[in-house]
């Protein structure tokens, strides 16, 4: 009988190994193309009563008062593209809160209000979430390892809309340039930074940091006309817990697609092995 060359055969069955893993590693995301999850986080609205939004106080971030951010209730879906980009839509419930009292503008002017944005945005991920592992590194005693990075960033830019209604209180009388507004409906841009930590193949954390800038000049149901250089912008911090959805071939949420439950259904009735009581088994034997 002809000795084994180990060296050799450990050779082939690492090709072997590396040709399965490959394949696997790079489809292994569109097992789980869809994402969902919700939140809360903090919001800042700058308009014309309150902080503004200029070069010099950088663009509203000097203006932020702690005392004047308010909830944010976020809603996500998201679908992978490809490793790199993703689509995401957003349903956000926001509330608003301002005033000009020790501002630089002090004329007694305040506001309520409640902003509703339903928004679409594209992400680009320059920190990615698939870990590229080598040939049985993907392996442990258990199967197939988790191949989710732990941290992933990414980028996004979007448009969406928005509906706010707000309720603006003056301590002295109201002048010809001041126009109030308190039903509103506009256009936003939001673009900003996103984090997200993996907890295991489907559970994420994920923070956001996004800008939103306005067409419209009435979120906080207020505009003064002659001085209002800027339309009204606005932050929102979240933080949200999202799930990856089961992916079946045809691109659909598994849960929606009749041809993966009947093909899983059939799955488990082959699998099923009929129990024979032992009365019986003894009789055939």
């Amino acid at each position: 009988m002809a000795k084994i060359d180990h060296v050799k055969l450990s050779i082939i069955v690492s090709i072997l190994i590396i040709s399965f893993v490959d394949p696997v590693n790079a489809q292994r995301w569109k097992l789980r193309r869809y994402e969902v999850g919700g939140g809360v986080g903090v919001t800042q609205i700058f308009g014309d009563i309150g902080g503004t939004i200029s070069k010099e106080n950088w663009f509203g971030l000097k203006d932020i008062k702690i005392d004047e951010t308010r909830l944010v209730v976020p809603l996500f879906v998201r679908y992978k593209l490809d490793p790199l980009y993703a689509l995401k839509v957003n349903t956000v419930l926001a509330f608003g809160n301002g005033t000009d009292t020790n501002s630089r503008n002090d004329r007694g002017r305040s506001y309520k209000t409640m902003l509703f944005e339903f928004s679409a945005q594209a992400e680009y991920y320059f920190i990615p979430e698939e870990r590229r592992y080598k040939s049985a590194a993907m392996f442990n005693r258990r199967g197939m390892l988790n191949n989710y990075m732990s941290f992933n960033a990414y980028g996004f830019l979007g448009v969406g809309g928005i509906y706010s209604k707000a309720n603006v209180s003056f301590s002295e009388d109201i002048t010809p340039v001041d126009d109030i507004k308190s039903n509103n409906i506009g256009i936003c841009f939001p673009f900003g930074i996103g984090l997200k930590y993996t907890l295991d193949d489907r559970w994420f954390v994920n923070a956001e940091l996004g800008y939103r800038y306005s067409v419209s000049d009435y979120i906080e149901g207020y505009r003064q006309i002659e001085d209002s250089k800027h339309n009204d912008v606005y932050y929102f911090l979240t933080f949200s817990v999202g799930y990856r959805l089961k992916t079946s071939r045809r691109r659909l949420p598994s849960f929606l697609d009749k041809d993966y439950r009947k093909t899983r259904s059939g799955s488990k009735a082959k699998k099923r092995v009929p129990i024979i009581p032992k009365s019986e088994k003894e009789a055939i034997e």
